[in-house]
């Protein structure tokens, strides 16, 4: 059996957006031939007690049936962190979503202090059998606390999940108390844990996975989304982890290997937005030397890359731009590797432009899409980029419309 561990970080109180990261990240673990996986202490909506009562939803909410046929169409069982409601009382919870079988939820038994306002406690302890395996979890808090593993471990598990939400510190002092117990009770213990803001603290990662000896196995880094998978057989761990980075001059080459992946894959369906003059490999060369092209990496393997720069395209001066041109962020040659695309790569490099555009106070991102490629449009669309008019360029038969997004620097909300 494969147990995929999630290391993800949440848009504060987004549900929507979450639970979208949250499904492509449920399809990359199926790819990865995952039979779990589990995501952090309220991953759909950040942890933040604060919203929990107004955010907080019924196991039975349509709006978790895309996991339900996840699982049933893939054999996988799911497990997601949401606040959940019962006639007055708040739950910090995990919705459990297995194949063909009624959805579950278990809720955090032992809350912290600083919970008690927010929150009521559940009363029972869940398990999950897979292949024989008897599984356990603990949410963050209680995990810590000798009793719940012990109460737990008496009642038959094989293997401990902790769904966490923990700071650096609190991340020193888990990893300290898994390896001790994991050993003493000769049990795995794997641990989930978010990156970025939650609440009043930074959610510092280091997702791990401690075998029955209390070895540390692997884990995962302090700033990037990521899995962490577990092989029961082989008692051994995979790190499956996105970077994203400047590019060097020496990734020249692979880099314009997978732009003209990227081109030739458009070709096979009819979309001819990219030439052999564009983007050429002298293009790419100056990206690199302009320290203006971003490459995301999948366990370094380099699979896409992005261009973020100021540099605006002489046709875009016939466009009615809404915002300020003052500072405007542009993105250029976004390309995902065609064997690892339609798993929410495109939506890393442009969270990534995002985030980038924000911390370096931009107030808008532009860039141009080719009209014949709708899914990319929409793609934009959704993320609220909208088409402010359309320009033409050499050797391609269609326009390109330019499309916009507003921005609200950090510091200014």
């Amino acid at each position: 059996m494969k147990i995929c561990i999630a290391q993800t970080q949440s848009l504060k109180g987004n549900v929507q957006e979450n639970i979208n990261n949250h499904l492509n990240i449920v399809k990359r673990a199926i790819k990865l031939n995952s039979d779990v996986i589990i995501f952090p202490e309220l991953s759909i909506t950040g942890y933040e007690p604060k919203l929990a009562k107004k955010l907080a939803k019924t196991i039975d909410n349509p709006i978790f049936n895309r996991f339900q046929d996840l699982s049933d169409k893939n054999q996988i069982t799911i497990g997601i962190g949401m606040p959940t409601t019962s006639t007055d009382d708040i739950y910090i919870s995990m919705l459990i979503f297995q194949p063909h079988i009624e959805r579950v939820v278990y809720s955090k038994q032992l809350l912290h202090d600083d919970e008690l306002p927010y929150f009521s406690g559940g009363t029972r302890q869940t398990f999950i059998t897979i292949n024989e395996t008897k599984i356990a979890f603990g949410i963050c808090y209680e995990s810590l606390q000798r009793n719940h593993f012990i109460n737990a471990k008496q009642k038959g598990a094989d293997i401990y999940i902790a769904s966490v939400a923990k700071s650096k510190r609190g991340i020193e002092v888990a990893h300290n108390h898994f390896s001790n117990i994991s050993k003493e009770f000769n049990t795995p213990i794997l641990m989930s844990n978010s990156i970025g803001f939650c609440d009043n603290f930074l959610s510092f990662g280091k997702s791990a996975i401690w075998n029955k000896n209390g070895d540390l196995i692997n884990l995962l880094d302090t700033e990037n989304e990521g899995l962490l998978i577990y092989d029961t057989e082989l008692e051994s761990a995979e790190i499956h982890q996105l970077t994203i980075e400047k590019g060097k001059p020496s990734d020249l080459e692979i880099l314009f290997q997978i732009y003209l992946n990227g081109k030739n894959d458009l070709e096979q369906i009819g979309i001819f937005q990219w030439t052999d003059n564009y983007p050429t490999r002298s293009i790419i060369k100056n990206d690199l030397k302009n320290g203006v092209l971003y490459i995301l990496k999948k366990n370094n393997e380099i699979i896409g890359a992005i261009n973020l720069s100021e540099e605006q395209e002489t046709e875009y001066k016939s466009i009615d731009w809404k915002f300020d041109d003052s500072k405007v962020l542009v993105i250029h040659r976004l390309v995902v590797n065609p064997k690892h695309q339609k798993l929410g790569y495109a939506k890393a490099l442009v969270d990534f432009a995002e985030c980038f555009a924000k911390d370096k106070n931009y107030t808008s991102i532009r860039l141009d899409a080719y009209s014949q490629n709708t899914r990319v449009i929409q793609f934009y669309k959704k993320r609220n980029y909208l088409i402010r008019g359309k320009v033409h360029f050499p050797e391609r038969a269609h326009p390109f419309y330019c499309m916009e997004k507003e921005l609200i620097p950090k510091g200014t909300a």
